[in-house]
C-alpha cells in the first residue's frame, strides 16, 4: 500500500489498495487491438533492440484509445463525411434535415456554384493558404512573453512564446481595415465556405499524414531535441489508422534553426481554426445583412444591405463565440495547462478537430444555419433574454474554474511545487499531493466535483441550440453540435479519469474518495468506479540508438 498527504495545513496519511493485475493479453504484449487479437494467453516477448548509435533509450507504447485501429479508421472519414452533410442540409435544403443520398452528394459538389460547392477551387486554396502562413508568421514572428510548459515525461519544460492576443488584434486591425478600404468583401467567408472546408480538410490530412512518417517512422531523427519523449514514434506500421489518428508526438516542433521552434500543435491548437470560426461568424453575418442567398447558378446578394435582416439571435451567437476567444487569448497563459496541450499526442485527431472541423463545424451549426432557413429567421426576444442569462452563468462558472485551478498550479509552481499559504474563497486551500509530485485541487470548485469545467461549455453548446429554435425549420444540424459536443466531453471526462487512475494510482483513489462527485455537484456519486480499473498496457521496448 502507498501513501498520499492531502493537504489543510496539517498533513494527512492515507492508505489505498492497488487493482490487482490482470493477466496480460496477447494483443496487450504485441501491440495488437483487441478487436483484432486472440484471447489465448502467451509469453512475454523479449525486448527489441535496434542498434543505430551508442545511446539506449526505452521507449514506451502507448495504449490503444478510440476502438483501436479499426475504430479510428471509421472515425478518419466518416465524422468528416457527418460535417459536410450537415453542410449540405443548410445550403441544399435550407436546413430541413434530409438524407445524404447520390443525389444529395452530387448537388453538394457540382450542383452549386463555385465557392459555395464542396469542390476545391484556386481562390479557396489562395485564401487558406495565406491565412495559415500570416498566423503562422505571427506566432513565430511577433513579440511575446515566453513561459515554461508543464514538465513532460523526460523532465524538460519547453518554451512557449505568448503573443496570442498580439495576433488576435493585429488579425482584426487588417481585416477591418481591408474590409474598411473595399478591398474585401466581407461575405467572402460565406461565398467561399465549401472550398474553403475542403481545403482545411486537405490540409488536415496532409499534415497528419506527415507527422506519421517524420515525427512516427522516423522518431530516430529527433531524439536529441527537447521534447522528445519515451512514448514517441511508431512501435508497428500495423497500427497505422490508430498512430495516424492519434499521432505518435506529444510536441511535435519544427524549424529548430530559428531558435524558436515552430510548436505545431500549439500553433494549429489555437491560431487558425481559432480565429477563423469568428471571421466565419462574422461573414455570415455580412451575408444576411446584404440579404445573400446560395442559389445553384450564383450566391446572389442585394443591391444594398438592411439591418433589419439581421435576427437577435445570430448577433447574440456571434458575439458570444467572439467573446469566448476573445477571453481565450486573454488568458492566453491558462493554454499550457490544458488537457490537448499537457496530454495528448498530435494526430489527425487534434490536427483535424483544430482546423478542418472547429472553423466550419461551429459556423454551420449556428451562423450558417440562421443565415439558410426560409422563411427568414426572425426569433423571440424571451427566448433571447434567456439565451443571453444562461450564457453568462456558463461563461463566468466556465472562466472562474479554469483560472481557479491556473492560479493554484502557478502559485505552487513558483514555490518549488509548494502551494502553503494559497487560499481559495478567503480559506487556506487543500489538497492532494501524487508520490510522483503532481498537485490535485480539493478545494473551491476543485473540491465540490471532479471537472467542474466540462459543465460550462457543455450547458453553452445546449443554450446555442436553444436560440436557434424559434422557426418551423427542425433544428438538426445546432442539435447535432449539442450530440457531439457532449459525446465529446462525456467521453473526455472518462479518457481523463483513466489517464489519472493510470498515472496516480492510489493516489487517484484517495482523490476520488475526497471529491466523490463528478461534473456536477452531488451527481455521479461513485458511479464511475468501473473506469478506475487497472490497464495493462503493451511492455517497453528497448532502442540502442
Amino acid at each position: 500500500a502507498n501513501g498520499a498527504s492531502l493537504r489543510s495545513g496539517v498533513a494527512m496519511s492515507a492508505r489505498g489498495r492497488a487493482d490487482s493485475p490482470k493477466p496480460k493479453r496477447k494483443a496487450d504484449e504485441e501491440g495488437i487491438p483487441a478487436t483484432s487479437a486472440g484471447s489465448k494467453e502467451e509469453e512475454k516477448p523479449k525486448e527489441k533492440k535496434d542498434v543505430v548509435g551508442k545511446k539506449d533509450i526505452v521507449r514506451t507504447p502507448r495504449p490503444y484509445e478510440f476502438g483501436g485501429n479499426l475504430g479510428t479508421a471509421f472515425w478518419t472519414f466518416f465524422i468528416p463525411a457527418c460535417v459536410y452533410w450537415a453542410y449540405g442540409i443548410n445550403v441544399i435544403n435550407h436546413g430541413e434535415p434530409c438524407l445524404p443520398d447520390l443525389e444529395f452528394w452530387s448537388k453538394l459538389i457540382w450542383g452549386l456554384p463555385k465557392g459555395a460547392a464542396i469542390r476545391p477551387t484556386m481562390e479557396g486554396f489562395t485564401l487558406i493558404t495565406i491565412w495559415v502562413l500570416v498566423q503562422a508568421a505571427f506566432q513565430q514572428f511577433m513579440p511575446g512573453r515566453m513561459e515554461k510548459g508543464v514538465k513532460l515525461k523526460n523532465g524538460n519544460h519547453l518554451d512557449y512564446k505568448l503573443n496570442g492576443w498580439r495576433s488576435w488584434c493585429a488579425t482584426w486591425t487588417i481585416v477591418i481595415g481591408l474590409v474598411a478600404s473595399g478591398l474585401l468583401d466581407p461575405t467572402v467567408l460565406f461565398r467561399n465556405f465549401g472550398s474553403l472546408m475542403t481545403w482545411a480538410n486537405i490540409y488536415s490530412y496532409a499534415v497528419a499524414l506527415y507527422l506519421y512518417i517524420d515525427f512516427g517512422l522516423l522518431w530516430r531523427r529527433w531524439v536529441d531535441s527537447p521534447e522528445f519523449e519515451v512514448d514517441w514514434g511508431v512501435f508497428s506500421i500495423m497500427d497505422f489508422f490508430h498512430d495516424y489518428w492519434m499521432g505518435t508526438a506529444r510536441n511535435p516542433r519544427i524549424f529548430h534553426f530559428l531558435g524558436y521552434p515552430l510548436d505545431l500543435k500549439f500553433f494549429f491548437e489555437a491560431r487558425p481554426g481559432l480565429i477563423l470560426w469568428i471571421l466565419v461568424n462574422w461573414s455570415n453575418v455580412a451575408a444576411m445583412y446584404m440579404g445573400c442567398k446560395v442559389t445553384p447558378e450564383a450566391v446572389q446578394c442585394e443591391a444594398e444591405g438592411d439591418y433589419k435582416r439581421i435576427p437577435l439571435a445570430i448577433l447574440i451567437i456571434s458575439l458570444a463565440h467572439h467573446y469566448y476567444i476573445f477571453d481565450y487569448f486573454w488568458n492566453e497563459p491558462a493554454i499550457l495547462t490544458t488537457t490537448d496541450i499537457r496530454h495528448e499526442p498530435f494526430g489527425f485527431m487534434l490536427m483535424w478537430g483544430d482546423f478542418g472541423f472547429l472553423p466550419w463545424m461551429y459556423t454551420n451549426s449556428f451562423t450558417l444555419y440562421l443565415a439558410s432557413v426560409s422563411p427568414r429567421y426572425e426569433g423571440s426576444l424571451y427566448l433571447d433574454i434567456f439565451c443571453i442569462a444562461m450564457w453568462v452563468f456558463a461563461m463566468v462558472l466556465f472562466r472562474l474554474t479554469n483560472i481557479q485551478k491556473h492560479k493554484f498550479r502557478t502559485f505552487a509552481a513558483e514555490r518549488n511545487n509548494d502551494p502553503a499559504g494559497y487560499k481559495v474563497w478567503g480559506k487556506d486551500a487543500t489538497w492532494i499531493k501524487t508520490k510522483e509530485g503532481s498537485l490535485m485541487l480539493t478545494s473551491g470548485f476543485w473540491g465540490m466535483c471532479r471537472h467542474p469545467n466540462y459543465m460550462p461549455d457543455m450547458i453553452m453548446a445546449f443554450v446555442w441550440w436553444l436560440n436557434c429554435t424559434a422557426h418551423h425549420t427542425t433544428p438538426l444540424v445546432p442539435f447535432g453540435y449539442v450530440i457531439y459536443f457532449w459525446s465529446m466531453d462525456i467521453h473526455r471526462f472518462f479518457r481523463d479519469e483513466r489517464r489519472c487512475k493510470d498515472k496516480y494510482k492510489d493516489d487517484w483513489d484517495l482523490y476520488v474518495q475526497t471529491v466523490p462527485y463528478c461534473l456536477i455537484p452531488g451527481g455521479g456519486e461513485r458511479h464511475l468506479r468501473s473506469t478506475h480499473r487497472q490497464r495493462t498496457l503493451p511492455p517497453p521496448m528497448r532502442m540502442s540508438l
